[in-house]
């Protein structure tokens, strides 16, 4: 055993340069989503997302906000630097899904956008489909999310995009 993965042991983890992103997302925040529906029409809604940190090492929240046709809506997020593997990794968990999303991300050159993948249940058919969520720090007060799926062709198809507004 090395004397840092020791350390780490002893004195639990403790925070680096790459956790330094995820306080960015941390506040009350208000929502606006469009979705685009697999025949092309749009569905709006909006709601809210309050994030909080965990210690410096996660930042974690919940989300309330309503599906295409009215129905509401909660989630569960979690996105740290895992120190172990040393990438970013998420998690979702919402009150419409029984799926358990999990994520693995890296960070732009430039620390504006999160790159989040992951599999999960084919929104468009049987099986299984690759999903791309990308999360863009537009100024301190404003980010969005940007979700896509990976088409038959291989190619990305964005069906949502959130835009966050920092309401405290």
């Amino acid at each position: 055993m090395s004397i840092e993965t020791q350390e780490q042991m002893e004195m639990g983890s403790k925070p680096v340069r790459e956790h330094e992103w995820l306080q960015k997302l941390v506040g009350e925040w208000r929502t606006e989503s469009v979705m685009t529906m697999p025949e092309g029409s749009k569905a709006t809604s909006s709601g809210t997302e309050s994030v909080k940190s965990l210690d410096g090492l996660w930042s974690y929240g919940e989300g309330k906000t309503t599906m295409p046709g009215g129905m509401p809506m909660t989630y569960y997020v979690g996105l740290g630097y895992d120190l172990t593997f040393k990438e970013y990794r998420a998690f979702m968990v919402m009150s419409v899904s029984s799926h358990l999303w999990k994520y693995t991300g890296t960070l732009s050159q430039d620390g504006r956008v999160m790159t989040l993948d992951c599999e999960g249940p084919n929104m468009m058919g049987e099986g299984t489909a690759l999903y791309r969520d990308t999360i863009e720090i537009v100024d301190d007060n404003h980010r969005t999310l940007t979700s896509t799926g990976q088409n038959e062709n291989g190619g990305w198809d964005t069906y949502m995009v959130a835009r966050y507004t920092r309401a405290s």
